[in-house]
């Protein structure tokens, strides 16, 4: 078992998830600059977390990669405990998610310096570090790159029903849109892929993995952090659990908590930093008071359309022994095959009515009959769409159980807490039975199966999703980002924990507002705009680029059209 450098380290990192090795690579490219990761879950050395269609066997409740958290019971869904999976695992969750690779819309980060004052944060501020990570094939124009770390695919040969789903969007009235990435998200169209030459591409392989080993950079597994260790108000280390032996290893410069949005606040209450009373009801002595830190939990969440088709159509075909074994041996032998991609290869950004400045809906459109828990029928065809608001204004918490770190913390997302949430979750399951509708789906169509035929009225409808709805996946915000004069903040505009030194959170907590997609692209972007803060290296020059804005007024009103 290696050890520890008993002179200790000039960083330790704090969880090896998407943040976590990314920062790891780029403070270590200084070498003078001893870097110490650490990571509670195994190695990614496996085959299941390299094969994109792994993921199945990744994503569940017995997967040692996997935490499979659950929430509070969910006073808005029935009193529900949605599940909500984490990476257990080098490279974090970007080594289990799904892999769709998606940033946000432009307004979501400008919305970032103008509504939650985050200066320096804006797009033109972002975009130089989106750029600097993402290794797109044929990339062009000013949105994209070629030249990053993180490899990204898109998605070239579409099956008959990834096809249909464009044409009914078009059917619909909606415009196919060339990249969600790049100039304008309205519309249907082909996700991006976080995949290259058929490999998963996670941080730990792109940013670990694929660069020479360095000799500054000391990445420890099976390591479980404790507390953070502090003197006064500074930082000074971690204790971790290794095994039998629980161990102090020191910092000279920073702490750098990449835990994640559950991880993170859960360790610093731990290590006492967070609410002073909460912590002092578990026994914990506070040593210092972040009020604000495990609020403001936000997580997308989505419901759901599935519809039976002839088995021929659906990738459940491809769980038949005889073409399972053929997948496995296409990926073994060529990397190719229909085990070398992701499942979810179509989708829509929408807006719900004309007053809406951005698009508020998303839709994933899924070649796939699911069974409970996401498990394929490999029985029954059929396709299965989602669809959820992007910018939820329901806000949750995050809350110790208990003081022993091996008990999971209180996830209390608060689900569908507002109107508009219900509403805009309703408008977008019409939406999304108005698109499967359409002439393009006739000959895939057998039965829909949920919410089923006889669920037609609002109130039909609004009892399903209380009882459908699960969650994307996308947590963040427990340590808000923002100015110091702001009680909301958590971290400052750098990262740094307020009212401590030598401290700083760098994952998906110290998101202000959840962007309008997927998470794990924003959460490269701010790992590797942070290594240049923890360095004191110039920012990136803003790049400023026009971006599609919709007009406000004579757009069609989905809602009522549907």
């Amino acid at each position: 078992m290696p050890t520890f450098r008993a002179e200790g380290y000039d960083y330790i990192i704090v969880g090896a998830g998407t943040a976590g090795c990314t920062l790891a690579s780029r403070l270590s490219e200084d070498e003078s600059a001893s870097v110490l990761l650490l990571e509670a879950g195994p190695s990614d050395r496996s085959w299941i977390l390299r094969m994109p269609a792994g993921l199945r066997s990744a994503f569940k409740p017995t997967s040692t990669y996997n935490y499979w958290f659950k929430t509070t019971p969910q006073r808005h869904l029935d009193n529900r405990e949605i599940d909500q999976p984490r990476g257990r695992v080098l490279g974090g969750s970007s080594s289990i998610n799904g892999m769709t690779f998606l940033r946000g819309n432009p307004r979501d980060f400008d919305d970032w310096r103008d509504e939650d004052g985050c200066e320096g944060w804006s797009f033109a501020d972002c975009l130089p570090y989106f750029k600097r990570f993402e290794r797109l094939e044929g990339a062009q124009g000013p949105f994209r790159s070629a030249e990053g770390t993180v490899q990204v695919k898109r998605q070239e040969h579409l099956d008959a029903l990834n096809q249909a789903f464009l044409e009914a969007g078009k059917q619909a009235g909606h415009e196919e849109v060339a990249d969600f990435n790049g100039y304008r998200q309205e519309g249907v169209g082909r996700f991006e892929m976080s995949v290259g030459q058929g490999i998963r591409s996670s941080s730990s392989t792109s940013y670990l993995h694929a660069q020479p080993a360095r000799r500054n950079l000391h990445i420890h597994t099976g390591c479980q952090v404790l507390k953070v260790l502090f003197k006064g108000n500074r930082a000074i280390g971690v204790q971790v659990r290794r095994g039998s032996e629980t161990v102090d290893v020191f910092a000279a410069q920073e702490v750098v908590m990449s835990s994640g949005a559950f991880g993170s606040p859960q360790i610093l209450m731990l290590s006492g930093v967070g609410p002073a009373d909460d912590l002092k009801r578990l026994g914990i002595e506070p040593l210092i008071d972040v009020p604000m830190l495990g609020e403001n939990l936000q997580d997308h969440f989505e419901t759901h359309i599935q519809v039976e088709c002839d088995l021929k159509y659906s990738l459940n075909q491809y769980l038949r022994l005889d073409k399972m074994v053929l997948a496995g041996i296409q990926w073994f032998a060529f990397k190719g095959g229909v085990a070398a991609v992701n499942q979810c290869h179509v989708g829509a950004f929408m807006r719900s009515d004309c007053s809406v400045t951005h698009p508020n809906l998303q839709i994933h459109f899924f070649p796939v009959f699911f069974g409970p828990n996401w498990i394929p029928d490999p029985r029954v065809g059929g396709y299965r769409l989602g669809v959820g608001p992007m910018r939820p204004e329901s806000r949750g918490s995050l809350r110790l159980r208990s003081p022993d770190p091996a008990q999971p913390p209180l996830i209390d997302p608060n689900y569908l807490a507002t109107e508009r949430d219900r509403k805009e979750t309703l408008q977008g399951l019409k939406l999304g039975r108005e698109i499967l509708a359409q002439p393009a789906f006739a000959p895939y169509r057998k039965r829909e199966d949920a919410p089923g035929e006889q669920s037609r009225s609002d109130a039909e409808l609004e009892a399903f999703i209380r009882q459908d709805v699960t969650s994307s996946f996308h947590p963040c915000g427990t340590a808000r980002m923002g100015r110091t004069s702001d009680s909301r903040s958590v971290v400052d505009l750098e990262l740094r924990l307020i009212g401590a030194e030598g401290l700083r959170i760098v994952d998906a907590s110290i998101i202000p507002s959840i962007p309008s997609a997927n998470i794990n692209a924003t959460t490269f972007m701010i790992a590797e705009k942070a290594s240049d803060l923890i360095r004191g290296r110039t920012p990136l020059p803003a790049n400023e680029v026009a971006y599609y804005k919709a007009p406000t007024e004579g757009h069609r009103d989905h809602a009522v059209g549907s």
